[in-house]
Formats: C-alpha cells, structure tokens, sequence
C-alpha cells in the first residue's frame, strides 16, 4: 500500500493527475490511460465513471485505497477519483498494484 500511495504523490507531484470534472472530459478525449477510484466513492459517481471507463476502453481499478489515503498521497481535499495522463507514470502505478502491494 505504501509503494503505491508513494507512487501516486510522485505522480501528483508531475502534475500528470487529472480529478473532478476535466477527468470526464478527458477521458472523452481519450487522454487519460489509468483511472482510479476511491473504495468510498459514492454508487451513482462510481456507475458514471465506470460506464465511460468501458465505454472509451480505459483501464480503472475501484476501491484500492479510501479516499483520505489518496488525498494525503496527492496532497489535494476531497478527492474520490482521479485518472493518470502520461504513460509511464501509468506503468509505474500498475507495477505497484500489481506486485499486490495493495
């Protein structure tokens, strides 16, 4: 769990996380490669973004971690979902999930 929150603050950190309602956009626009979501997301947010994950063939992983965990990793409030742009921070954070570190 702690590689992965480490990973998502470096990815923070690059300013490569995208959250709120940009995150939809993006996702429309096939830009983001990773989504997110917090294991306390509320049902009718984790039904939306899920059903847009599947329908533009974006990965997303839900429930992972909560979203005070996020939070303090990204360093940002109020936080449930958040996708990631660039692919090798992608490929960082799924080697972390992976390797069953959460």
């Amino acid at each position: 769990m702690k590689d992965l929150l480490n990973a998502l603050g470096l990815v923070a950190n690059a300013r490569q996380i995208v959250s709120g309602e940009i995150l939809f956009k993006k996702i429309q626009q096939q830009k983001i490669k990773l989504v997110l979501t917090t294991s306390d997301m509320g049902k009718s947010q984790l039904k939306k973004i899920n059903d847009k994950c599947n329908y533009y063939n974006i990965a997303i992983f839900n429930g992972l971690i909560d979203s005070d965990q996020l939070n303090k990793a990204i360093g940002r409030m109020n936080i449930k979902a958040i996708g990631i742009e660039n692919s090798n921070f992608t490929k960082l954070v799924l080697s972390k999930i992976g390797k069953g570190d959460v």
